[in-house]
């Protein structure tokens, strides 16, 4: 078994490696579970007549976004 512990070890000392945890990271998957029809509809409404170029999930982090700077949170 000390084998196997050496070999979890190796190149720890890289220079560069692999980082297994979420710092540094700027972005991470998240999953709407129900969103409402209504919302696609208006967004698709809001595309058709040129309002936007966003696809519903850029809109979505926009609006959130939008929200956080004018909450004070960003």
């Amino acid at each position: 078994m000390a084998d196997w512990d050496k070999l979890g070890k190796v190149g720890d000392a890289a220079p560069l490696k692999e980082n297994k945890d979420n710092a540094g990271k700027s972005s991470k998957p998240k999953l709407l579970s129900a969103v409402p029809v209504s919302y696609f509809d208006g967004h698709d409404a809001l595309k058709n007549r040129g309002g936007t170029g966003l696809s519903f999930s850029a809109y979505i982090l926009e609006a959130v976004r939008e929200k956080l700077e004018r909450d004070g949170a960003l």
